[in-house]
Order: C-alpha cells, then structure tokens, then sequence
C-alpha cells in the first residue's frame, strides 16, 4: 500500500512542476468530450490518439492545467455541422474538442448534459493500445493500471483520460509505443515502480486521505520498468 506521506508529496511536486513559470492566475484550458455511448477498448485507444495528435502549442497549456476534461451526453454525428470536433473515435460515437481557454461555457457545454456516471459495468482484465501506424518503432512498451474499485463510470473516464493524457503529452508514450492497460481492484506498490501515479482524495474517508486510482509504467524489451514517480491530485 502506498504511505499517505508517500501521495502527498508526490502530489505537491506534481503541482509545483505544472506551476513552474506561469501566472498565478491558474489555467482555465480544457477539452471537451461528447459520447454517444462508453465503449472501453474505443475510449482507451481514441483518448491516445487524440493526445498524440495535438501540437505543442495547444498541448502544453492543457498539460499545464493538468489535462482538464469535461465529458458530456450526446451524439456527435447530429453535431458535427455545428461544432468543430478535433477527433473522431472509429465508431463516430465519442469526439473531442481542442484544448481551449473555458473562461465562459462553450457552447456545448451549454448544450448538453454531464455524462451520466452510473455504476461501472463490466470490463475486460487487459486493453491492448497498439502503437499508431506508420510510427517509428519504440523499444519499450507502457502499461496502465486502473483502480475499478468503488470508482463509478464518471471516475473511470476521468482516471483513465487523465492518465493517458498526461503520459503522451509527457513523453511516457509515444507514437510508436504499445500500451495494455489492465483493470485491477487496487494498485500495488509492488506492480511499479509507476513513472506516473494518479492520486486523488478518498471520498469514503473523512479525514482527507488519498488513494491511488491510477498508475503508469514503462517497460523495456526484457520486463524492466523505468524509475521515477509522478503523482497527480485533483
């Protein structure tokens, strides 16, 4: 089990190093995801893409506000001659937005409802992520692990998006790197070392402690994993 000394200060580090160089005033950039219906391999694998395929210029504000996302009820194909949808998954059922300054509510957002954030349903043990086509061979390979443990459906969009976002943006996963993300009832120190840990405070918990939902690791060609720790809180 991971200390709570261990999660905050990871957290705080992870918070000073997304402040570093910036205003006080803190970044309002989010992204906008409408879903028709939540199919997991499909959000997994689109959330990549879209990561991989933004520009510096938009990436690194949202990285910097700490991939802020907001997931709304919708069906994108009644949509699209309205509003201009960076990405598309496969199916047509889920589409993101670029990364934009949310000082007033876009428009969609004034549109649609919230993702309704029922009881998790049924998930596979393991996703496979493959590398995007046509991209460069890389050496290692990441894996994610996902907290599925009192975390509603609304969490595990959140946890998951948020991982995979900030891991692309942060160079964790590339173009030509394969992902399998596993679905787990807790993390466990023992699985890491994690390059990049998602903690957020424990609402069963009264006394303001942190649990783990999330967690990142890189593995080489022979099984060993990269050293280093990154804790988001949120």
């Amino acid at each position: 089990m991971f200390t709570q000394q261990y999660l905050r200060e990871h957290a705080e580090r992870r918070v000073r190093a997304a402040r570093a160089g910036r205003a006080a005033e803190p970044d309002r950039t989010a992204v906008t995801v409408v879903l028709r219906r939540f199919e997991p391999t499909t959000f997994a694998r689109s959330a990549v893409a879209y990561a991989l395929s933004l520009p510096d210029t938009l990436s690194e504000p949202w990285l910097r506000a700490h991939t802020r996302t907001v997931f709304l009820s919708g069906n994108p194909d009644n949509l699209r001659t309205r509003f201009a949808f960076h990405h598309v998954s496969a199916d047509g059922a889920m589409a993101w937005t670029l990364p934009e300054d949310t000082g007033e509510a876009p428009p969609l957002r004034r549109l649609l409802r919230l993702f309704p954030a029922p009881a998790l349903p049924p998930l596979p043990a393991r996703i496979e992520i493959p590398p995007r086509a046509g991209a460069g061979p890389d050496l290692r390979t990441a894996r994610l692990d996902v907290v599925t443990t009192r975390v509603s459906l609304a969490d595990y969009l959140v946890h998951v998006h948020h991982a995979l976002a900030e891991a692309v943006l942060s160079g964790l996963i590339g173009a030509g790197t394969g992902v399998v993300l596993r679905h787990l009832p807790r993390l466990d120190p023992a699985e890491g070392p994690y390059a990049m840990l998602r903690a957020v405070p424990d609402r069963d918990a009264a006394d303001g402690r942190l649990r783990a939902c999330a967690g990142v690791a890189r593995c080489g060609v022979e099984g060993e994993e990269s050293e280093g720790t990154w804790v988001h809180l949120e």
